[in-house]
């Protein structure tokens, strides 16, 4: 009896610790996750659209040869700077200049014989129609050799602006065909000075944009400085690559020093609009998802003000609200609640975002107090007991989902 009496003392001791320790670890926050959190914060923010572009001149001009030839002598090479009508190449001249002279021997002898014909038409010795004959005769040689000297003026190639060669596509001695179309053979910068930026812009960001807005670029060229710029135009012409679709916005890009060169990539940040002084919480705030029912923690407790479920998983999706509509979202918050804390749920209503921060605006429909600068909100949360975790936890045991904000 007494070793009976023994087991059951010890069996209800045992009992007695067990629920003593589940009471004190929920009172004391024993068993509460280790919550990553971060601060709402005040002040500026700036939404911008993020690209990438080409450098151009603003207008360059292709030098081709209108005849075909062998390329004779080229009298300029890669940044020379060239005047309008400054001879620049010369195709060999030969066979145009045999063509120009038997063409002039034609238009002669039809000219004479045309003069000749005048003479005797006058005194009665031959016909009108021989007359007519012979004019026609005298002005075909006439167009033949002028299009045998405009030939012949072509070999010698010109620019027809002022400015840089930038691009020598050809080599003495190259054969130009002019057959179908017309070969290129420099390209001529006409102010280097005033150059463009050519980006491709998203079809989902084009609606953003406007002639106007300012704008800023780097190049890997010269890192850390950065090259004032705004739009000048947006074409309406679509690129569709691989089911994408972009439109060509184009930047300007003042180059006074001539440092940057044509080709160049530019790095470009479309500023699209910016507020002086906001509330603003970390994006990740938003991104953050609590675990499944099962997996949290007594210390989550959803708030009572919070809308269903339904409503909270309308507000909490989509994409990131760059155009600065408001949107209703979800976020938690850290709640002292005697000698531990407590994870609470928040709806607020959020504004512009530049990517890493979004703005709160005020929202007169809600009943609870307006959030204010240095307040915790959660940003991960990594449990010792389930090694659960939300958005942006550096727990491995379960991956993060999809980062739609």
């Amino acid at each position: 009896m007494g070793r009976w009496r023994w087991l059951s003392i010890s069996l209800i001791a045992c009992i007695l610790i067990t629920l003593l320790w589940l009471v004190v670890r929920s009172v004391f926050g024993f068993n509460t996750p280790d919550y990553r959190t971060a601060l709402i914060e005040e002040g500026p923010l700036v939404a911008s659209i993020n690209a990438s572009g080409i450098l151009n001149p603003v207008k360059q001009v292709t030098v081709g040869s209108q005849v075909t030839g062998m390329v004779k002598e080229l009298l300029v090479d890669f940044n020379s700077p060239v005047k309008q009508g400054q001879v620049i190449a010369l195709i060999d001249p030969r066979d145009f200049q045999a063509k120009y002279d038997q063409a002039l021997a034609n238009y002669t002898l039809a000219q004479k014989n045309h003069q000749f014909n005048l003479k005797l038409i006058d005194k009665g010795f031959i016909s009108p129609q021989a007359l007519v004959q012979t004019d026609a005769a005298y002005k075909t040689a006439e167009a033949a050799l002028r299009s045998a000297k405009k030939s012949l003026d072509d070999t010698v190639i010109r620019a027809p602006v002022d400015g840089v060669v930038v691009k020598r596509s050809v080599e003495v001695g190259q054969t130009v065909a002019a057959s179908l179309q017309t070969p290129e053979i420099f390209i001529i910068a006409k102010n280097l000075a005033e150059m463009q930026v050519d980006t491709a812009i998203d079809e989902a960001d084009v609606g953003r944009l406007s002639e106007g807005l300012n704008a800023s670029f780097t190049v890997d060229a010269f890192p850390g400085r950065i090259f004032k710029s705004n739009i000048t135009q947006i074409r309406k012409a679509p690129t569709t690559i691989q089911n994408v679709v972009t439109y060509t916005v184009i930047l300007s890009a003042d180059n006074p020093d001539l440092k940057l060169l044509p080709g160049m990539t530019a790095n470009v940040k479309i500023v699209i609009d910016k507020r002086e002084k906001v509330l603003k919480v970390p994006n990740a705030a938003l991104r953050f998802r609590m675990p499944a029912a099962g997996d949290v923690p007594s210390s989550v407790a959803p708030s009572s003000a919070a809308p269903a479920a339904g409503a909270a998983r309308k507000g909490a999706g989509g994409a990131g609200n760059r155009g600065g509509m408001p949107t209703i979202r979800r976020i938690w918050m850290l709640e002292e609640e005697g000698l531990r804390s407590k994870a609470v749920q928040r709806m607020i209503k959020t504004g512009l975002t530049d990517g890493n921060f979004t703005e709160i605006l005020p929202d007169d429909e809600s009943k609870l107090p307006p959030l204010k600068v240095g307040e915790e909100v959660i940003i991960g949360i990594q449990s010792p007991d389930s090694k659960s975790s939300g958005a942006g936890s550096s727990s491995p045991s379960r991956p993060a989902g999809p980062r739609m904000f």
